[in-house]
């Protein structure tokens, strides 16, 4: 949602700012959640050049260039959303055999903390 400490947006956070752990670990959980290689190596890649950034803007304090941003992490992310979202879906679709009344369905809980890591991912790229 809107409101909220909009301070920790200025640049492009989380690589140059300070949510950057949290960041990473929720990235590894979208990663561990997945059963697809593939969407699973490129989840880790995204984290290693995420990592690659921000030592190199801590070493040097220089932020990443915007375009690098864009074709390195922002826009391999949003295909990863797509991706994963894709994934659970299907998990979904297959999992349609009966589910206790008491208990979410998995695909609910991996959709909600999907949508609130990219909503986090939002504010800053």
């Amino acid at each position: 949602g809107a409101g909220g400490g909009g301070s920790r947006n200025a640049g492009p956070a989380p690589i140059t700012g300070e949510g950057f752990r949290e960041w990473t670990d929720r990235l590894r959980d979208v990663q561990e959640m997945v059963d697809d290689p593939r969407l699973q190596s490129d989840a880790a890649t995204i984290r290693d050049r995420a990592r690659e950034m921000r030592s190199e803007f801590k070493r040097n304090s220089k932020a990443p260039q915007w375009e690098e941003l864009e074709d390195l992490i922002a826009k391999p992310l949003r295909e990863l959303t797509k991706n994963v979202a894709e994934e659970l879906l299907r998990k979904s679709a297959d999992k349609h055999a009966p589910v206790p009344i008491d208990r979410d369905p998995v695909p609910d809980r991996f959709s909600d903390a999907v949508r609130r890591y990219y909503e986090n991912l939002g504010g800053g790229l």
